[in-house]
C-alpha cells in the first residue's frame, strides 16, 4: 500500500487538506516521532512482515505499538498471528493502532477475531498557526521554557511520567535515551526536529510537551501534567507556547493525536476535530484470547 501523502505539506494551508490528508499527517507525525524516538535506545523498531512497530519492553502498553500495518489479504492472517505471538511469548503489553496509513481497511475486524476490540480512540486534531492570538497571556503562576540543560530534561522526563502513572522503567529507559538529552541526535536536522517545553506552576516543574517536527509538519507529542496541576492554565500554557514557536518557524498548521479527555484542551487553543485513530489494546500477563 501507498501511504497517502500531500505535496509540500509544508506549504500547505489548512483549509486547503481534506479532512483525510489531515488525519494522516496526525498519524504520520506520531509514527516519525516513535522512529526518532527508538533510532538511539535499545528499543527494537521493525517493519518485517508489512507490519511497522516500536517495542521498548517496558510494562506499559502505549510504549509497545504496532502503528501501521500494509497487508495484502492473502497475508494478513499469518502476519497478524505472527506479531500476536511473539508478544505473547515475551508478556508484553501492545497497543495496536489501525488508521488511515493501514490496510486493509477492515483490519480491525482482523483484531476484533482474536478476541482484541477496538477499545479506545485517539482523536486527530490541527490547528491553524494564521489565526493565533497575539500575545499569549499566561497566569503569573505558570511559566514555560524549553529544556536546555541535563536538569531540565530530567525534569521533563519526571513530569511526564507521573503525568501518565508510568512505571519507574519508563524513566530509568527516557533518561537513558540520547533522544530525551538536552542536544539529542537527530538524523537528518533538515528534515526532523523537536523542542521539549518544561511547565512550571508557583515554580514547581509540573509539566511537559514535545514539539516535534518531521518531513516538515509539526505536531504535539509527549504532552502530560501532574496531576494537583491540572486545570489550572498550565497544559494550555505549553501548548499554546509550541504553536507560537511553531509560527515563528514557519509552519502554517499543527496537528496532535489526542486522548479523549484531551479534547477540550485542544479546542480552547484553537485545535479542530478531523478524525481518529482506533486502538486495539493486548494484554499478554493476564487471562485472555
Amino acid at each position: 500500500m501507498t501511504v497517502p501523502r500531500m505535496a509540500r505539506p509544508d506549504s500547505a494551508a489548512l483549509s486547503e487538506l481534506t479532512s483525510e490528508e489531515i488525519v494522516t499527517e496526525c498519524e504520520l507525525n506520531y509514527i516519525d516521532y516513535w522512529r526518532s524516538a527508538t533510532a538511539h535506545s535499545t528499543s527494537e523498531w521493525s517493519e518485517d512482515c508489512g507490519i511497522t512497530r516500536c517495542v521498548t519492553g517496558l510494562p506499559q502498553e502505549i510504549f509497545n505499538v504496532v502503528l501501521r500495518s500494509n497487508l495484502m489479504r492473502e497475508d494478513a492472517d499469518r502476519c497478524i498471528d505472527r506479531v500476536i505471538s511473539e508478544f505473547r511469548m515475551r508478556r508484553i503489553p501492545l497497543i495496536w493502532h489501525v488508521g488511515r496509513t493501514s490496510s486493509p481497511g477492515d483490519l480491525g475486524s482482523y483484531l476484533e477475531a482474536r478476541g482484541y476490540p477496538r477499545d479506545y480512540d485517539l482523536i486527530a486534531m490541527a490547528a491553524d498557526l494564521r489565526q493565533l492570538e497575539r500575545p499569549i497571556d499566561f497566569p503569573d503562576r505558570v511559566k514555560v521554557r524549553p529544556c536546555s540543560t541535563v536538569l531540565d530534561c530530567g525534569d521533563w522526563i519526571d513530569c511526564l511520567v507521573r503525568s501518565w502513572d508510568s512505571p519507574k522503567e519508563v524513566g530509568q529507559w527516557m533518561k537513558a535515551n540520547p533522544f530525551y538529552a538536552a542536544d539529542p541526535p537527530v538524523r537528518d536536522r533538515r528534515t526532523s526536529s523537536r523542542v521539549m517545553y518544561l511547565g512550571f506552576l508557583d515554580g514547581i516543574p509540573s509539566g511537559a510537551l514535545m514539539l516535534f517536527i518531521a518531513r516538515g509538519v509539526a505536531g504535539l507529542q509527549c504532552v502530560g501534567t501532574v496531576g494537583p496541576s491540572r486545570r489550572r492554565g498550565l497544559a494550555e500554557a505549553m501548548v499554546r507556547t509550541a504553536m507560537r514557536d511553531a509560527s515563528e518557524r514557519g509552519h502554517r498548521f499543527i496537528v496532535v493525536l489526542s486522548t479523549t479527555e484531551g479534547v477540550p484542551l485542544y479546542e480552547k487553543a484553537g485545535f479542530r476535530r478531523y478524525g481518529k485513530l482506533p486502538e486495539h489494546s493486548m494484554y499478554f500477563d493476564r487471562p485472555g484470547p
